[in-house]
């Protein structure tokens, strides 16, 4: 009997990861939609097959800072910035230091210069895990929502597939 009552509390827990999977990816596809990008999303395709999840993805990008962070709130400024690095890694190059220049002013206008020089840190550095470990993937995320569920946590992802940049070799 007490095997039984274990397996029905395990569903359950997974029923209830499900449901809160379900509302966090119905509340990202809202906000893409309404954002400044949303005219571009009309059709968001969820879990492509063949495709990796970005989630999946995003998470393993960030695991190692993760323990720099004390709470929800940290922990979501750590997904903004790894978003933003990720982003950048994508730009062309000489591109990334007016890019990240305005992110600083917009972002981080008015904050100690110490925490805009730990972020630039922080930036450069996931810039680098980026191109070393996630090379391969070259989607862009658009945008992500970050749901917490007890003790754990669920991260949707909406990401699309760039155009690789193919040189005109002529005839």
């Amino acid at each position: 009997m007490a095997r039984k009552s274990k397996d029905f509390g395990k569903l359950l827990k997974q029923e209830r990861a499900n449901q809160i999977q379900q509302k966090g990816m119905k509340k990202l596809q809202q906000k893409v939609k309404e954002g400044p990008l949303g005219e571009h999303f009309e059709e968001m395709v969820m879990n492509l097959k063949g495709e990796v999840k970005m989630s999946d993805v995003l998470q393993a990008f960030v695991e190692p800072y993760r323990n720099l962070t004390d709470d929800w709130s940290e922990q979501e400024k750590l997904f903004h910035l790894a978003v933003i690095a990720w982003n950048l890694s994508l730009m062309p190059e000489n591109e990334r230091p007016a890019l990240i220049d305005e992110f600083m002013k917009v972002a981080l206008e008015g904050n100690d210069p110490l925490v805009q020089q730990d972020a630039q840190e922080i930036i450069d550095e996931l810039i680098a895990r980026k191109q070393k470990l996630f090379d391969e993937h070259k989607r862009l995320i658009v945008d992500f929502e970050l749901q917490y569920a007890g003790e754990q946590f669920h991260l949707s992802v909406a990401s699309t597939l760039l155009e690789p940049i193919v040189p005109d070799l002529g005839d």
